[in-house]
């Protein structure tokens, strides 16, 4: 008995399994000098730019201390809009002109394995732009936290929404098409957001603007780092509903896609 149970294959472990596609993720991410470099730049860049210019301007918010600290949490939500989006939609793209997704339908692993793994991927590797962005805004201008349960729970489900982005629009396109369809979206977006202004400027508009899904990031990271009021039930929920319907919009459309060759 005992070698007819030794003989037997072994099942494969799906959670080791998912841990060495992100692992192999990771490696393919930081191998790619230059494509790292430039997910800090955006953020980077922005920081210093508004930090060392704008330190003085007064806020055209009352809740904000001055306009950078306006500016500032819009900047983190923008980081990781466009830091996710693109990281994980080349990485989708890099998949299918590989042949990894055919691979895939051919393993063990599961679809909903592999899109874990790519978000777990895409989140460690937001992690580093977002932490870097964060400590030069406390460390050179004076930023604070005020709720860090908040700055986590905003960071991770906009990780999840604009990961899901990336992956649709990835889906639906090749690598010289998703850029500009990303751009389309993400760059309306990122202006109407109520980073750089109010949205109360653009009457019953703005109301509508403030529904969108890099605006609910902006005014729940506003609250986190105390430059706005506590963040509205329906804007927490919206934020959550965002990140784990994107998700779901994004593995039903991929699975579909991929299923279908």
């Amino acid at each position: 008995m005992a070698g007819v149970q030794a003989a037997r294959p072994r099942r494969p472990n799906w959670f080791t399994d998912v841990l060495g596609l992100v692992v192999i993720d990771l490696r393919q991410f930081f191998d790619n000098r230059l494509f790292a470099v430039s997910t800090f730049l955006t953020s980077v860049s922005m920081v210093l730019a508004f930090g060392a210019a704008t330190k003085q301007m007064g806020s055209p918010s009352v809740g904000a201390a001055n306009y950078f600290g306006f500016v500032f949490p819009g900047i983190l939500a923008a980081g990781i809009m466009f830091s996710c989006t693109y990281t994980v939609g080349y990485t989708i793209i890099i998949d299918r002109n590989r042949r990894t997704i055919e691979d895939l339908i051919l393993s063990p692993l599961s679809y909903s394995g592999f899109l874990l793994a790519r978000l777990i991927g895409v989140v460690v590797k937001c992690l580093f732009q977002f932490a870097l962005v964060l400590v030069l805004g406390v460390a050179v201008f004076d930023a604070s936290i005020d709720s860090p349960g908040l700055l986590v729970f905003d960071f991770l489900a906009g990780c999840l929404a604009f990961a899901a982005l990336g992956i649709l629009v990835a889906t639906y396109t090749t690598e010289i098409s998703f850029p500009a369809v990303v751009n389309i979206i993400v760059i309306p977006l990122m202006y109407f957001a109520g980073i750089f202004f109010p949205l109360g400027n653009l009457g019953w508009l703005g109301k509508v603007m403030e529904r969108l899904p890099l605006s609910v990031h902006v005014d729940v990271f506003r609250a986190a780092l105390g430059q706005g009021p506590s963040p509205s039930g329906l804007t927490l929920a919206l934020t959550a509903v965002y990140a784990v319907g994107g998700c779901a919009l994004a593995a039903y459309a991929f699975r579909r896609r991929i299923g279908r060759g």
